[in-house]
């Protein structure tokens, strides 16, 4: 019987990590977006729509990580106890 490789702790932390890297990019692509004639209503939806696509990477990037760390290291406790 195989252990989980993500538990319910390490999808809330993902989750929570998405969030604030979401807040962090919109805050720093509203600089770029090329609509502030449009008002600050325009600019910050079009800051936070190409937020949520990057915060959708990111979270992703992590689960990807998180899964791959956990395997190498469940792979490595089953090596040492099959050498010894």
């Amino acid at each position: 019987m195989k252990p989980k490789l993500i538990t319910k702790q390490a999808v809330v932390i993902d989750l929570v990590l998405t969030v604030v890297f979401f807040v962090w990019i919109t805050s720093i692509l509203k600089k770029h977006v090329p609509w502030s004639e449009a008002g600050e209503t325009a600019v910050l939806l079009g800051a936070a729509y190409c937020g949520l696509c990057l915060a959708g990477v990111f979270w992703m990037a992590l689960s990807l990580f998180r899964v791959t760390l956990a395997d190498q290291m469940l792979q490595k406790t089953t090596g040492s106890k099959d050498v010894a």
